[in-house]
């Protein structure tokens, strides 16, 4: 087996079809930017929908970082349809969300206008992002794996088709573009 010495004097093996043998440990973004950053934010809203109701928008404000979105929870009493939409225009309006911030020692507040926890108002709905159906009593996890970027500005929306109680958590962290 051969050796290659890196700048640092460190080894690495060869193996005898000239594969680098390593070991590594990985983590995701969403755990680098919580960790090491302490940028990660969770944004939730429990409400009694009345049917086709936004329950939840998000706008990030960051002059600096986008906004990635990594997944978002949701639940109801009743069966319902959830849609992820872009906001086109509008303002929205509601009851304020805070961001919660993932990493509990940071003192870094989310750089975004959320509402929920009430109907959301005054914002106009674009391009269908996401759509899922859960059952009565259930809850699914959409994994969107980092790849919703909002930019400077952008904001989604979340609607609920059914009337009865639903839950949304939308977890993503703030990255440089």
């Amino acid at each position: 087996m051969a050796r290659i010495e890196g700048n640092s004097g460190n080894l690495a093996d060869v193996n005898n079809d000239r594969q680098l043998e390593v070991r590594a440990v990985t983590e995701s973004d969403l755990e680098y930017a919580s960790e090491a950053k302490g940028k990660a934010y969770s944004w939730s809203s429990t409400y009694a929908a009345t049917g086709g109701q936004e329950v939840i928008s998000i706008k990030n404000t960051s002059q600096t970082d986008c906004l990635i979105i990594d997944e978002i929870v949701v639940a109801n009493s009743v069966a319902s349809a959830f849609t992820l939409f872009e906001v086109t225009s509008g303002t929205a309006a509601g009851s304020a969300i805070t961001g919660q911030n993932l990493n509990l020692g940071s003192g870094n507040s989310a750089a975004a206008t959320a509402f929920g926890g009430a109907s959301v108002t005054g914002s106009l709905t674009g391009n269908t992002i996401l759509l899922e159906s859960v059952a009565a009593n259930a809850g699914a996890i959409l994994d969107l794996r980092g790849a919703l970027v909002l930019g400077q500005d952008d904001e989604i929306a979340l609607t609920a088709s059914a009337t009865g109680t639903v839950y949304v958590t939308i977890i993503g962290h703030y990255k440089a573009p």
